[in-house]
């Protein structure tokens, strides 16, 4: 059995955020459940099998190197996906420190980040 390439966890402490990430994903044709702490994020990837995992910066629970690590272990083979309101340059660089495999600024339209997302290579 293959799964679809549009499921999609979104992992954000702001509940209002997720509202609005999640509208925009269902509205561009993805899967999607969301989820507000790391080990909330742990138990869900499991259950879900999301092919991306959109990861805000900035978890109250798990320092991001820790997030990531949480992440590849629960969702193998999904791309991990920063996602936070600090400007590109400073995102570039986590991402490629945390070995994540792209990232989204908050400050991009919610009914662009679908199209971000399906232009990104595979995940590892």
């Amino acid at each position: 059995m293959t799964v679809p390439s549009n499921r999609i966890l979104v992992v954000d402490d702001d509940p209002m955020q997720l509202e609005l990430v999640e509208r925009g994903l269902e509205r561009d044709g993805f899967e999607v459940r969301c989820v507000t702490t790391v080990r909330e994020m742990t138990a869900e990837a499991k259950r879900f099998a999301p092919n991306i995992v959109l990861l805000d910066v900035n978890m109250p629970d798990a320092p991001g190197e820790r997030t990531i690590a949480l992440a590849r272990e629960s969702a193998p083979g999904a791309r991990l996906v920063l996602y936070s309101a600090w400007e590109d340059s400073k995102l570039r660089v986590l991402a490629a420190q945390l070995g994540a495999d792209g990232f989204i600024s908050k400050s991009e339209s919610v009914l662009a980040i679908g199209s971000r997302l399906r232009t990104m290579p595979p995940g590892r």
